[in-house]
């Protein structure tokens, strides 16, 4: 009997440890339930993560083309058509080409451009950013001189159009209007944009940011609201991927409105919280009328954050 005792009263005392310990967890979790919850800004994941910036030295007019990663090429640049941007004045070979290219929605979101012209929903085939430099000095194009370039398409839409974006002090969104997107010049007979068999055939009156879009046309009714736990989920970052329209809009304060109505998207979203753990959300919906969606994030590591983008 002795023995017996000696055997139980041990495991009594650690149930008893265990027991307390349980409780004291349930409480400071009850004092501060989303304690594992801290979100933090994305913005170093997007610039460690954004598409190359792609270099190309030229250093005369031989007639070569520029062919990048993506397949944009770009042909036809003689340095007289670019003036230094500082001053205006003429440059001298060589100088530099700069081109990113964001033509999948992975790109797209990383680069943070929106999928949106003046709260539109777009149709896009692809977003480039075209710059030029002599040395350290950035250049622009002269008046009545453009950048030809072409870009890759499986089905190109003759309706497309040029829109311009995205100039510090001027602009924070597409239009497809060069002169009210910081151009230089008062008349615009420069930008072009035709179908090919392989795409696009093009030219930008300005140097910067364009998006290969037409916009969205049918009825534009849906709405989505977005919950989640944890806190400080305004670093939650809800992306609703248009499926047809190779576009997306990035949701604003838990909530999005006049949505393209009976369209097949993925909602996609990411976070990282303070211990630099990552989070992702990724489910399909048709839009509809006020539809509530509960945002149950799951962790993830970034490489395998970056995978799943590529499916989007």
């Amino acid at each position: 009997m002795k023995t017996t005792l000696c055997k139980i009263i041990p495991a009594l005392i650690v149930i008893s440890l265990l027991l307390t310990a349980s409780c004291s967890k349930d409480r400071l979790n009850d004092e501060n339930p989303d304690k594992s919850n801290e979100y933090e800004s994305l913005d170093d994941f997007y610039d460690q993560n954004e598409p190359e910036e792609q270099e190309f030295v030229i250093d005369s007019i031989g007639g070569d083309t520029i062919v990048a990663q993506e397949g944009t090429q770009i042909y036809d640049v003689p340095k007289e058509i670019f003036m230094k941007k500082s001053d205006h004045s003429d440059i001298t070979y060589p100088y530099t080409i700069k081109l990113i290219e964001a033509y999948n929605i992975k790109n797209k979101i990383l680069t943070k451009r929106p999928g949106l012209a003046q709260g539109n929903v777009l149709y896009s085939d692809g977003n480039l950013r075209f710059r030029a430099f002599k040395d350290a000095d950035e250049l622009e194009l002269k008046e009545h001189c453009g950048l030809p370039f072409s870009a890759p398409c499986s089905a190109p839409v003759s309706s497309t159009a040029l829109y311009y974006g995205f100039t510090t002090g001027t602009t924070d969104d597409w239009n497809n209007n060069v002169i009210s997107a910081g151009y230089l010049f008062t008349n615009d007979d420069v930008t072009m944009i035709q179908t090919n068999t392989n795409g696009y055939a093009a030219k930008t009156a300005k140097m910067g940011w364009v998006n290969l879009a037409r916009p969205y046309t049918g009825t534009a009714q849906a709405s989505f609201t977005f919950e989640a736990d944890g806190n400080n989920t305004q670093f939650i970052d809800i992306f609703i991927i248009f499926n047809n329209l190779k576009s997306y809009v990035k949701v604003s304060n838990m909530q999005a409105i006049n949505l393209p109505f009976g369209e097949t998207v993925t909602i996609f979203a990411i976070a990282k919280e303070s211990s630099q753990q990552m989070y992702y959300f990724k489910e399909n919906y048709t839009t509809g009328n006020a539809i509530h969606v509960i945002l149950d994030m799951n962790p993830a590591t970034e490489s395998e954050i970056l995978t799943l983008m590529d499916t989007l």
